[in-house]
């Protein structure tokens, strides 16, 4: 298997982790307005085939010597033209980079970005709440291949922890109130995974990795492709026995202790992925995926209780504590590029379905249309139509009064260059069938001021619809949408990105009174998030070193600090490349201050992991992890567990 094209990524022991010394060609990346990429390639190009490189995102290409080039790189958020014609900052992690830094899942890969970090009910498979720039996870769209991942049957948004990166080509996150394209859902920013297609010819790969609490992973993908259709097959199978979701609260006895006789919460994950199209012409196309997956996750009974997988510890008549998760998304749509258009048109389904507590089954339909009219050589205009609908067939095994809802929208989005400026609008109308109708929208320009350096600046606005078991249950009025709102300035160059952003969301939906009178109601004021963001990275002889800090400070409407997001955070990685066949990464994080319930300090705190891959044959390698290396003891949320220092060997082959 080859990674960064002309650089081959592969695995060795431990003990060759300690041994190694020297160093060889790298990659520097380039943290620009839209993405951070990664790529190495073995071809010398001269300056003038640099130079006629397609125009945006700038980055550095290394081999035996450091060379610029100029890339192009489409992102698939319904965005217009190449990345220097949009405003937003939107970062892109690769399946190189996701390999180099061996990342254990798709949480691990969005804390490595800016503005976002993490809380987790337990170990691997537990329910894990995102914050991107300190917003709840339910503000944050998440997508799988253009389709929506967010749980319709859930208050949670989409269940992250449920997304493995074996078959994933790239991670797409763009920052703010995106309502303006993207509708309900996006008034916090959205992730975008993109999954990979096969190349010409049959190909297929197979990785088996085993490691600490009895992790067990195996997947394969097949594919065959040529210039009129392709297709590929990918399957998954993961299992472990976990750790404790549960651990003692702090101040409890038995906190920061490492072996206690807690039942294990253990984790499988099957799942199954299809993918193909057919070029109808050199410019037309077909396409579609299924994505299917079962998966079972044990929990416990609360912060700081421990369950047995029968107990019914609270009387609920409830007799095991695990949940079976079943989660479906099919996609059919079909993309044309006609003289000055680019006309995409497509049909998802998502489907959601969960065990416990009685039952959950959720579904969302959408269908769309959209053309992008390149206008004149400098200016770009996106517009579109579509029809959303949610359905919430059971919802903790009761049936809901009013089991669906229905949004009918159009969008358009429009970018213009003149000289070295960029100035872009878009503007989405939402009809609601539940609630009033919404406008959202976002402005914003870009000025190209000296060489690789830029100002970057847009006004954003967003919002979310109450879910359908909020407007069942026992609401006091008639619930409106929360509505999101603010600005970020950027300044940026080749080798770094500083952003300021100041947003807003008012008329939060809030969950108050007594069983059995509770309700939930929206409440006046606005919660704030305001924060800096600082990425950075530069290659030095043969090392690539990056740098990322968030400082947020989050308050809700009442002025008091949101719980469970950190004030500040940083992340550092170097990564060395010894030859060829064999590179490795270091990446520690400082978790800063942070509270949760009851005022818990569950903040300061220093992880380290690492990373090594070698490659001993023309198709295969090995590689090893060793998360938390220095075996720190921690909670993200008080009273649940975190892992120790693991272990994970694995070995991959191409065929």
């Amino acid at each position: 298997m080859k990674l960064f094209r002309g650089y081959k990524k592969r695995y060795f022991s431990l003990a060759a982790i300690l041994a190694c010394s020297a160093g060889v060609a790298l990659e520097a990346d380039n943290i620009s307005l839209e993405a951070k990429e990664y790529s190495i390639s073995q071809n010398f190009a001269s300056e003038k085939e640099a130079e006629t490189k397609a125009e945006a995102l700038e980055t550095v290409h290394v081999t035996a010597q450091i060379e610029e080039k100029k890339s192009y790189e489409q992102s698939s958020l319904r965005t217009l033209k190449q990345k220097s014609h949009t405003i937003d900052p939107t970062e892109i992690i690769t399946s190189d980079e996701i390999e180099l830094k061996g990342f254990q899942n798709i949480v691990e890969v969005l804390n490595s970005i800016t503005g976002i970090s993490s809380a987790a009910n337990g170990g691997y498979g537990q329910s894990n709440s995102l914050y991107l720039r300190g917003f709840d996870a339910k503000h944050t769209l998440v997508l799988i291949d253009g389709v929506r991942m967010n749980d319709v049957s859930s208050l949670s948004g989409a269940q992250m922890e449920l997304v493995d990166l074996y078959d994933i080509e790239r991670v797409e996150v763009v920052k703010g109130a995106q309502s303006g394209i993207w509708g309900s859902d996006a008034g916090g920013g959205v992730v975008n995974i993109i999954t990979k297609t096969k190349k010409h010819g049959f190909d297929g790969d197979m990785l088996v990795e085993f490691g600490s609490n009895n992790w067990q992973k195996y997947a394969s993908s097949f594919g065959y492709a040529n210039e009129i259709f392709d297709i590929s097959l990918s399957l998954l199978s993961l299992q472990t026995d976990g750790i404790s979701a549960a651990a003692p609260k702090k101040g409890e006895t038995g906190y920061g202790e490492k072996n206690l006789d807690w039942e294990k919460d253990g984790f499988e994950n099957n799942a199954l992925h299809v993918k193909g199209g057919v070029n109808i012409s050199d410019k037309e196309r077909l396409e579609f995926f299924i994505r299917s997956s079962r998966a079972e996750n044990h929990f416990d009974g609360g912060a700081g209780v421990d369950a047995k997988d029968y107990d019914d510890l609270y009387g609920f008549g409830m007799d095991k504590y695990f949940n079976t998760i079943r989660t479906s998304l099919y996609s059919f749509g079909y993309t044309g590029v006609h003289e000055k258009h680019k006309v995409e048109a497509r049909a998802n389904y998502s489907r959601f379905e969960r065990s416990f507590y009685g039952g959950y089954k959720g579904k969302t339909y959408e269908v769309y249309a959209s053309d992008e009219w390149s206008y004149i050589d400098e200016g770009s205009l996106l517009f579109g139509a579509g029809y959303l609908k949610d359905e919430v067939e059971l919802t903790a095994g009761s049936l809901l009064t009013d089991n669906s809802q229905d949004d009918k929208y159009l969008f358009a989005s429009n970018s213009n260059e003149f000289w070295d400026i960029v100035l872009s609008q878009s503007v989405r109308f939402d009809i609601r069938d539940t609630f009033a109708d919404k406008l959202t929208f976002k402005i914003g320009a870009r000025y190209n001021f000296y060489k690789d350096f830029y100002l970057l600046s847009s006004y954003k606005s967003g919002f979310l619809a109450p879910n359908l078991y909020q407007q069942n249950y026992g609401t006091t009025d008639k619930l409106g949408a929360e509505e999101s709102s603010g600005y970020e300035i950027s300044f940026g160059g080749k080798h770094f990105l500083l952003t300021y952003f100041d947003e807003s969301v008012k008329n939060a939906i809030e969950y108050g009174g007594a069983y059995p009178n509770d309700f939930y109601y929206n409440i006046e004021g606005k919660s704030s998030f305001k924060g800096v963001e600082i990425s950075a990275n530069y290659l030095f002889s043969d090392f690539l070193g990056e740098l990322s800090y968030t400082y947020l400070d989050a308050e809700d409407a009442n002025g008091k600090k949101i719980l469970r997001r950190p004030k500040d955070k940083l992340t550092a990685s170097l990564s060395w490349f010894f030859s060829d066949t064999f590179f490795m990464n270091w990446t520690g994080s400082y978790m800063g201050s942070r509270y949760d319930i009851n005022d818990v300090q569950t903040g300061k705190y220093f992880l380290l992991d690492y990373a090594l891959n070698y490659d001993f044959g023309k198709n295969m390698g090995i590689h090893v992890k060793v998360r938390n290396i220095l075996d720190k003891y921690y909670q993200e949320l008080d009273g649940y567990g975190t892992y120790g220092r693991s272990f994970y060997l694995g070995v991959k082959g191409d065929f």
